[in-house]
């Protein structure tokens, strides 16, 4: 039962983020649309800034447990950029609230993982310290976020949905390279 509330709270959160502003949001918003009382809420959180960790936090995991790898470095990055792409509004909410460094600091945790195992993949025929697997997936991730953070302070515009084809493609051009440039350096 507590996981059941605990969840219905978090969606709640989620489709009102989708409404209005999250500087606008308050806990009795959230009360009144998952039904359940104020000492439920704080229960299974401390605050709205709290809630809306533990939905990032949550979409995290489900994207690191998730068992369905893609095998291209695009078709991860869709599958990473799902959440977002699936909750516009309010992600631009979260952008123009106080709390944007929580979004950026899931999207680099989510970028990092599927970054990561792409670079390594990618650097299996070289030999390669873990501090330039680390230097790479370093250097494309920062590239893909702040690519994403622009897409998304623009409202998230359709036409931008390329460039999530444009990185997949900068990236599988450019590993190569990047990885025999780290190593001559």
């Amino acid at each position: 039962m507590s996981k059941y509330t605990k969840t219905r709270i978090m969606d709640a959160f989620l489709y009102l983020l989708n409404e209005k502003s999250m500087d606008r949001l308050t806990v009795k918003d959230v009360i009144e649309t998952a039904e359940v009382n104020r000492n439920t809420f704080y229960y299974h959180f401390e605050d709205i800034y709290d809630l809306l960790h533990q939905v990032l936090k949550r979409k995290l995991d489900d994207f690191s447990n998730d068992t369905e790898k893609y095998d291209t470095f695009y078709e991860e990055y869709v599958r990473s950029a799902k959440f977002l792409m699936n909750n516009k509004k309010a992600m631009a909410h979260i952008y123009h609230s106080k709390d944007r460094e929580l979004l950026q600091m899931y999207m680099e945790r989510i970028t990092f993982i599927f970054v990561e195992r792409f670079v390594r993949e990618a650097a299996e025929s070289y030999d390669i310290s873990e501090e330039g697997i680390d230097y790479l997936t370093e250097f494309y991730s920062y590239t893909i976020v702040g690519n994403t953070m622009h897409w998304i302070q623009e409202g998230m515009p359709p036409y931008r949905e390329r460039y999530l084809y444009l990185v997949s493609k900068s990236f599988e051009d450019s590993i190569d390279d990047m990885i025999r440039s780290y190593l001559h350096s």
